[in-house]
């Protein structure tokens, strides 16, 4: 959930101390930086619902640790390791932010070449060729990712019997614990203690009061007070289209499934609505350019849309928390709601919202997570006054001159505190809702 931008620059302070990444190098790091947990989600929550008796009848047969876990335990994970590549396929893809940043021009992709024959060469022709290309892309890897009928982007995570760690897991732990350290702990440590530093290497909170203004030789049009306000506005009207939209959009699909029909359309539905996910922000920016001409050019030039633009890629993060949510709801109380007399409004009011309530703040919060980082999508539709933190920090990340950096340090560490603590809030209300619900 962290912006791309803020990833970037966490993985440009890792190699410092190493004289600097190869952009390619950096640009592997910052992209296994960002889909880690990508892995950990999927894998992990079909992992912790195998059946423990399985792995212990294995090893009571004469199996090693390690030939349990390549023939019993590995073929169980084949799906949603299947899907989770796929994913992060995809979202290697669309790394707009990472590799402009990490890039330096010496690296393209599909988002990047597209955006240098739009902006720079107005070659609409090979731009459309190449997001006709990577909308093939996302489709393929959509449908790999539905292969064994998984769900690549969900985020209600179903823990079943855990087992307590033996010495024979020790090196595995190890691996793991050190794998997070280096690749996501250590970066963001670094990003958060550089920005209380002086270039002199002295503790001081000086970056911060540079936020007031508007860089070296006045690189920023606005202030960051002012992008940050822009910010502000676009995240509540952005987060709150996603949530009307994907939790419509996610109950509709909820009842479908549960009349038990084989949901052909459910499928092609879900996969519209995920390919925001995988197209290019060039390529949506693009588009409503295009579209919003002659008699709607109006639209075009006004600040409303660029959270409109931004609702639509957080649409597929919402269904994929809230429809889970709503296809678990217990009948029972439903149905007795029914027979008492209860209109479907009713039901719904007073019984499905009740019971979905931490996946709606979960949803919300993840959403407006979404438009607080949404980098690409801004730096196509939003002008002069009306540019946004994101926008403002890749200003004088791709410009550092004297305080630049600094200044683009200050305003990373703030990002990276509030989505921490966002996500943190939402991982315990998560869990006092599921121990309330057990008990």
């Amino acid at each position: 959930m962290l912006p791309s931008l803020i990833v970037a620059m966490a993985i440009i302070e890792l190699g410092r101390p190493f004289g600097g990444f190869n952009p390619i190098v950096a640009i592997l790091i910052a992209n296994a930086f960002s889909n880690y947990a990508v892995v950990v989600r999927n894998v992990g929550s079909q992992w912790a619902n195998i059946s423990v008796s399985l792995e212990e009848e294995s090893e009571l047969s004469g199996a090693g640790r390690i030939a349990t876990a390549v023939k019993v335990v590995l073929p169980q994970l084949a799906s949603s390791i299947r899907s989770s590549a796929a994913i992060i396929v995809l979202y290697c893809a669309s790394s707009y932010g990472i590799v402009l940043s990490l890039g330096g021009g010496q690296v393209n992709t599909l988002e990047t070449a597209l955006s240098i024959s739009v902006l720079q060469r107005l070659d609409l022709q090979h731009g459309a060729a190449l997001a006709l290309l990577q909308i093939l892309f996302t489709i393929t890897a959509f449908w790999v990712s539905r292969i064994g009928g998984t769900n690549p982007l969900g985020f209600d995570t179903h823990v079943g019997k855990t087992k307590r760690l033996d010495r024979r897991d020790l090196p595995a732990a190890l691996f793991s614990f050190a794998t997070v350290i280096f690749l996501v702990i250590l970066p963001l440590c670094l990003v958060l203690m550089k920005s209380f530093m002086n270039n002199d290497g002295s503790l001081s909170i000086s970056n911060f009061l540079l936020l007031d203004s508007r860089g070296y030789r006045d690189l920023l049009n606005i202030t960051f007070a002012q992008a940050g306000f822009n910010s502000l506005r676009n995240l509540v009207i952005s987060t709150f289209l996603a949530m009307l939209i994907g939790g419509i959009t996610s109950y509709l699909l909820a009842e479908r499934s549960r009349q038990k029909k084989i949901d052909r359309l459910g499928i092609v539905l879900d996969g519209i609505f995920l390919m925001p996910v995988g197209i290019s922000a060039v390529v949506l920016g693009l588009g409503y350019l295009i579209a919003f001409t002659g008699s709607f050019a109006f639209i075009r030039s006004s600040w409303l849309v660029v959270p409109v633009v931004q609702s639509v890629v957080a649409i597929p993060l919402v269904i994929r928390i809230l429809y889970p949510a709503f296809i678990s709801i217990d009948e029972s109380p439903r149905e007795q709601a029914r027979t008492d007399g209860a209109k479907s409004f009713q039901v719904f009011q007073y019984i499905d919202l009740a019971l979905v309530k931490p996946a709606l703040k979960t949803a919300m919060v993840f959403s407006a997570l979404v438009s607080i980082g949404e980098f690409g999508i801004a730096s196509l539709l939003s002008y002069g006054d009306q540019a946004t933190v994101p926008v403002l920090l890749y200003q004088l990340i791709s410009r550092p001159g004297n305080n630049n950096y600094q200044m683009a340090l200050a305003v990373a560490s703030l990002l990276t505190v509030i989505t921490t603590i966002l996500v943190l809030w939402v991982s315990k209300e998560t869990k006092t809702s599921r121990k309330q619900l057990r008990r």
